[in-house]
């Protein structure tokens, strides 16, 4: 059941992502941040109507701190998305995200058997190789004078470094939601919704004081808007998802499976925004199946 779960929770999160990334190529990617934060919070307000739980300080502090972490970690991935092509910075951010929990699970005293070590690490592997991209991105002129070309890869630069740190936050995240006691329900998640808030609150007046509320290359309008209050409300799900996840498996094993959310960020880019998936991201997702068979049957 957690693999199932932390399988769900990795193709929510993929369609968030992109949705969210999409968003942010029309809206500021602050303003997609809050609105993100604040639909994905409604959403859990309603949830808990139907499924109650505790309310336990404890597990509340630790939704605190795993939401600032996230909070951080989400306009620093929109807007990375929305610089850069999503197959490359969805992996990057897979593979850090990723790598933290599995790297906490083992220090907290997690062991688990041989077999599943391998299909980690094939997890990982595929994570990344999933939505690696060995040509220029369309959006890109490469015929460009060199200034533009400079420019362009400061850019690339910046949203590499972007996409690391968020994967860092998001990881974080995960540890810190985890340690939640299951008794409190979803009501960590919750917590870490408002803190998220806050953080895409403050986010959002920096970048007005700065001026910097300006769209991405594509057209402002209530599409993006729309993508944006989605995303969010399908984030949500995908945090209650993988915390019920995490409260049944080893963080290790459920933080390897939900690293495997770019292929659907891929997928949808692929599809809908015709980025071509080339022979070494077809061996990534090939090689998200003997993970899951491998982390499953150990």
């Amino acid at each position: 059941m957690p693999i199932v779960l932390a399988g769900m929770a990795a193709t929510v999160f993929g369609v968030s992502d992109f949705l969210g990334g999409t968003a942010a190529r029309r809206v500021p990617s602050a303003v997609v941040a809050m609105l993100a934060q604040m639909a994905g919070l409604l959403a859990l307000g309603l949830i808990m109507v139907v499924i109650p739980a505790a309310v336990l300080p404890s597990a509340l502090g630790w939704g605190l701190l795993a939401g600032l972490a996230g909070g951080i970690g989400v306009p620093l991935l929109y807007r990375s998305l929305a610089q850069g092509p999503m197959n490359v910075v969805a992996p990057l951010t897979a593979l850090t995200s990723a790598a933290v929990p599995v790297a906490a699970g083992a220090l907290l005293g997690e062991r688990p058997s041989a077999q599943v070590w391998l299909g980690i690490a094939l997890a990982l592997i595929a994570g990344v190789v999933v939505g690696v991209s060995l040509e220029p991105s369309a959006d890109r002129d490469d015929s460009a004078d060199g200034a533009s070309t400079a420019g362009g890869r400061r850019d690339g630069v910046r949203g590499v470094a972007m996409a690391l740190f968020a994967g860092v936050c998001f990881g974080g995240f995960f540890v810190l939601l985890a340690q939640a006691d299951p008794a409190a329900g979803l009501w960590p998640v919750t917590a870490a919704k408002v803190a998220g808030s806050l953080v895409a609150g403050v986010a959002l007046l920096a970048a007005l004081r700065a001026g910097g509320l300006t769209g991405g290359p594509g057209p402002l309008g209530a599409g993006g808007w729309r993508l944006a209050v989605l995303g969010g409300v399908l984030d949500a799900v995908a945090n209650a998802l993988y915390l019920l996840a995490a409260h049944h498996g080893q963080l290790s094993v459920v933080g390897a499976v939900v690293a495997l959310y770019p292929a659907s960020t891929v997928l949808l880019a692929r599809v809908l925004h015709g980025e071509k998936i080339g022979p070494l991201q077809r061996v990534g997702l090939a090689l998200a199946v003997p993970a899951l068979i491998l982390v499953t049957s150990g």
